[in-house]
């Protein structure tokens, strides 16, 4: 009896699975994969944390974020870290500008775990995170192969959760309204109202260039 419960559960599970693939076929493989199995990377930051399972995940209202239409406002995000900038583009040309904070170590790319340092390169805003101790975020792809080798070259881990994300929460105004330089742990911060108006340009999927 245990075993036909158990191979009617897997059966409705693969029925649920195969739909949802047919559905949404043209989701990015990885993607799909992380939504129809259970072996999907643990992240304790991120919405889902606590849910665990495949089917969980098919329902899970963070998730569901990946599944919007596309906006196609902007095609690229490209940070100027030297000049505290963030630029958003559609087809070369600028859409928005905005005025962001780093760490106090905004000099050289990000090495390995711990060092406070913003990566620089090409990565992909992978996903959205609507609740966040900073407001509201949307993750940075890294560490990419070549970040991970580099660290692992040194003796060291090369860390993660790299975010875009709005202010800390505050009983004053201060921290909301008023973009202070260099407070972040490696993050890109921006002012809440202004994660507001890039999170509604700003797809899953698009890339972001980090400059020195």
């Amino acid at each position: 009896m245990k075993f036909l419960r158990l191979l009617s559960a897997v059966f409705a599970l693969s029925l649920c699975a195969n739909s949802f693939a047919f559905e949404y076929e043209s989701l990015p493989t990885d993607l799909l994969t992380k939504a129809i199995t259970a072996e999907s990377v643990y992240d304790e930051d991120f919405d889902y944390a606590e849910l665990g399972t495949a089917n969980n995940l098919l329902h899970n209202p963070a998730f569901a974020d990946h599944l919007h239409v596309a906006k196609q406002l902007v095609d690229a995000v490209v940070v100027n870290k030297a000049a505290h900038q963030m630029i958003l583009l559609k087809d070369g040309k600028e859409i928005r500008k905005f005025w962001i904070a780093l760490s106090d170590r905004p000099y050289g790319a990000k090495q390995y775990e711990g060092d406070k340092r913003t990566p620089e390169g090409t990565y992909t805003l992978d996903y959205v995170k609507k609740r966040s101790n900073y407001y509201k975020a949307m993750h940075i792809s890294y560490p990419n192969a070549k970040d991970i080798a580099n660290a692992r070259s040194m003796g060291k881990r090369p860390g993660g959760m790299i975010m875009v994300h709005g202010q800390p929460p505050s009983r004053s105004e201060y921290q909301e309204t008023v973009q202070r330089t260099d407070w972040t742990n490696g993050c890109i911060a921006l002012l809440n109202p202004d994660l507001d108006i890039f999170l509604s340009l700003v797809d899953v999927g698009t890339p972001i260039t980090i400059n020195p």
